[in-house]
């Protein structure tokens, strides 16, 4: 990496603060950044060709990064998951060689790292202390994408929109975190519906007390009962409500 010391510094220590690096040493983590190179992406930038997706491996150091597919015949797009600071993304190519279905869109102004697939695949090997908190990082993506599929299958969109709402409050802070600020149609996109049911059951909230919304800001003001509304079971599944 051939950049100032300062900002060599500022790297190296937002990776030694990440969770996957805990247990890398100084000098491990020197040779990762040796192989990285840094890379800014403006909102709304789309990260679609093979070369991005097939030979590049991401470390998000801060900004905002949707994870998507897109059904061209139906003109539908259902939202995987968000990344932000200090998660990582290509992981499925970087483990078993195949090219990626998944498409990727800035959503914020965002800084990653980006490392050549093959030099990252040798670093891993000469830093086996690494398989452990990838395995876990994996696995807890993988269970919140098991859980948003059996909302999708199994709960109407005005309980999947609940309970969006409720996984990213933060309850100590009473704001909602990284989904606060983004479109309708993208709130939509993650509970796979469309902009104009995600209104509808908007608008009910507000009626009934539960939410404020103001440029885009959403601010919860009856907690319980929204969670109330996540809670609501449903034999009206997905299919059928949209």
């Amino acid at each position: 990496m051939n950049i100032g010391l300062e900002k060599y510094r500022y790297y190296f220590e937002t990776l030694r603060e990440n969770p996957l690096f805990k247990d890398i040493s100084n000098e491990s983590l020197a040779a990762l950044l040796k192989i990285s190179t840094s890379l800014y992406w403006e909102k709304k930038t789309c990260i679609l060709d093979t070369d991005n997706t097939f030979h590049k491996f991401y470390i998000i150091i801060f900004g905002k990064v949707k994870v998507y597919n897109f059904d061209p015949q139906n003109n539908r797009e259902l939202t995987l998951n968000i990344l932000t600071d200090s998660d990582i993304f290509n992981v499925c190519t970087l483990i078993n060689g195949d090219s990626s279905i998944l498409f990727y869109e800035a959503l914020d102004f965002t800084e990653v790292l980006w490392l050549p697939i093959d030099l990252m695949r040798q670093w891993m090997a000469d830093n086996p202390a690494i398989y452990k908190p990838f395995l876990s990082y994996v696995v807890k993506k993988t269970e919140k994408l098991e859980v948003a599929v059996s909302d999708l299958c199994l709960k109407n969109t005005s309980t999947r929109l609940a309970n969006l709402l409720v996984q990213h409050l933060n309850i100590a802070t009473n704001k909602i975190e990284v989904i606060n600020g983004l479109s309708h149609d993208e709130l939509a996109a993650l509970i796979g519906t469309t902009r104009a049911v995600l209104n509808r059951h908007l608008q009910e909230f507000k009626e009934d007390g539960i939410l404020k919304i103001k440029r885009k800001n959403i601010e919860i003001i009856d907690l319980p009962l929204l969670i109330q509304k996540m809670q609501t079971a449903s034999t009206e599944t997905a299919y059928f409500k949209n």
